[in-house]
């Protein structure tokens, strides 16, 4: 009797286990799928690949997935619910590092994506408080940030406790060369070799380079800032909002081309100067790629002399051979 009670009981834990490891499936795929709108896609999982080719076709997204976009592609990865929307586009390589209920964490290795992240509820009222309270007192450290462009950690933590520090990130991105992190915003990235570009549509994103993660600075609505390896974040600039639009409408990574980016400081005077607590930046020298053509051309000039003074003086050479062969020959 105890036996088969034992065995009802196993059958009975058995199914309920194998029904709330398929209601965990279906919350998952729920949670986070992808959906092709034109050109191809290729999904690497667990050492496997398949290709997606069918325009509307949609598929679920595992943590560590990664996707190949091929040309002409466009996809919209749904995360969380359609709470964080990323579309990606055509010849990109993206990967899926977290997606925890909390934050997500993604990876743009290269190529164009445009991320919209649902901001997250209000704070309280006793929260309010707390950063209000928090915020108090901190003129001084808050126009230091302005100075320095950015919000600091490490060397200067005890200039870098604002709000915005403290606050929680719940979506971050990172590519070869930045680390981006936003609580609820839209932005465009766009990632090449080992440079990134960065626009932000609405809100505010948290810029900084790998190589000084403690230095990030905030990029606001209809600013523009890239990162490149070697130096710290370029100085924010506003764009018009057509010129946003143009850069959120474009296919792949060259849609920031035309975008003037401001200066950046090399991350080895980046690191120097938040060692000694100093707010005045060094920014790196700016190529004047006119001056350095014409400098070419000048050295081109010359060169071009130098060959012709030869040339000349070989010419001179062989005649005064020739004059000295035809006296000795009369003689």
């Amino acid at each position: 009797m105890k036996m088969i009670l034992a065995k009802k009981t196993f059958k009975s834990l058995l199914i309920l286990f194998l029904g709330l490891l398929f209601l965990e499936t279906m919350v998952s795929a729920a949670q986070d799928s992808l959906e092709l709108h034109s050109g191809t896609v290729k999904l690497i999982r667990d050492g496997k690949s398949l290709i997606l080719k069918n325009a509307g076709e949609t598929y679920d997204l595992h943590a560590n997935d990664r996707l190949q976009t091929g040309k002409e592609t466009q996809i919209t990865l749904y995360l969380k619910n359609k709470d964080n929307t990323v579309k990606l586009f055509s010849n990109s390589f993206f990967k899926l590092d977290d997606l925890a209920a909390e934050e997500n964490s993604v990876a743009l290795l290269t190529g164009k994506s445009n991320f919209s992240v649902k901001p997250l509820p209000q704070a309280t009222s006793t929260e309010s408080a707390e950063s209000e309270n928090a915020e108090k007192g901190k003129d001084a450290k808050n126009k230091l940030k302005t100075k320095l462009g950015g919000k600091l950690k490490g060397g200067l933590a005890l200039l870098g406790k604002s709000k915005l520090r403290r606050k929680k990130k719940r979506f971050n991105v990172r590519t070869v060369s930045a680390i981006l992190g936003v609580r609820g915003t839209e932005f465009v990235v766009a990632a090449s070799g080992d440079s990134t570009n960065l626009l932000a549509l609405s809100g505010e994103v948290m810029l900084a380079s790998p190589e000084v993660p403690d230095y990030e600075i905030p990029v606001m609505a209809n600013e523009v800032s890239h990162v490149r390896e070697g130096s710290g974040p370029s100085v924010p600039v506003t764009i018009s909002p057509d010129e946003g639009d143009k850069i959120a409408k474009s296919d792949g990574a060259s849609s920031f081309e035309q975008v003037q980016f401001g200066q950046s400081e090399s991350v080895g005077a980046l690191q120097a100067r938040l060692k000694r607590n100093d707010e005045t930046k060094q920014f790196e020298e700016e190529v004047d790629k006119e001056g350095k053509l014409l400098a070419q051309l000048d050295r081109l000039e010359e060169l071009e002399t130098l060959i012709e003074n030869a040339e000349n003086a070989i010419d001179a050479a062989k005649s005064k051979t020739l004059i000295l062969s035809l006296t000795l020959t009369n003689r």
